[in-house]
């Protein structure tokens, strides 16, 4: 089955989800960094994940990232639906590469140029070193009054969610 491609780079791409994607996908929500990266875990069977949960209205835009040489699926990227938050996901074996970086730099593009988005906002928990670093040099500026406090998944001790805001050039004053 051919894919969608959203944008590339000619090292890794973003493409539309694709049915044979989502068993892989589903069982990276059972490896400990998502969980702990997203303060979430997966409470679906793989059928309600399917039916529900896939392509859901949750989303405004999700994809899957591929590298270019092999086409292999390295993670994912999405856009929220409710309020603009980019986020992502590198699967393990693909980390500390520099892919998550090249990754989000091209959902921003794509959220800017092609959805046309006015602004995008981003978020990772006080802690959490690599995905901060990569945030703030994809462009993203410190949101303060968006910081929202959770309980930490697995021990329920409150952490800090640090929010970002990027703003698009075409609509800057």
């Amino acid at each position: 089955m051919s894919r969608n491609k959203y944008i590339d780079n000619n090292i890794i791409y973003l493409s539309e989800y694709i049915e044979s994607d989502y068993r892989f996908l589903y069982d990276t929500w059972y490896e400990d960094e998502t969980v702990l990266g997203y303060n979430w875990k997966m409470p679906y069977s793989f059928d309600d994940y399917c039916s529900n949960f896939v392509n859901s209205k949750s989303s405004y835009w999700e994809a899957v990232i591929i590298r270019c040489e092999d086409n292999i699926i390295i993670g994912r990227i999405g856009l929220s639906a409710d309020i603009p938050d980019l986020t992502i996901a590198i699967f393990k074996e693909y980390r500390n590469q520099q892919y998550g970086k090249m990754a989000f730099s091209l959902g921003i593009k794509y959220c800017f140029e092609t959805l046309e988005m006015e602004k995008i906002y981003a978020g990772c928990f006080e802690g959490n070193g690599p995905s901060r670093k990569m945030i703030e040099q994809c462009g993203f500026i410190r949101n303060p009054d968006g910081d929202t406090v959770e309980p930490h998944i697995f021990t329920g001790k409150n952490r800090l969610q640090i929010d970002y805001v990027l703003e698009n050039p075409r609509y800057s004053k």
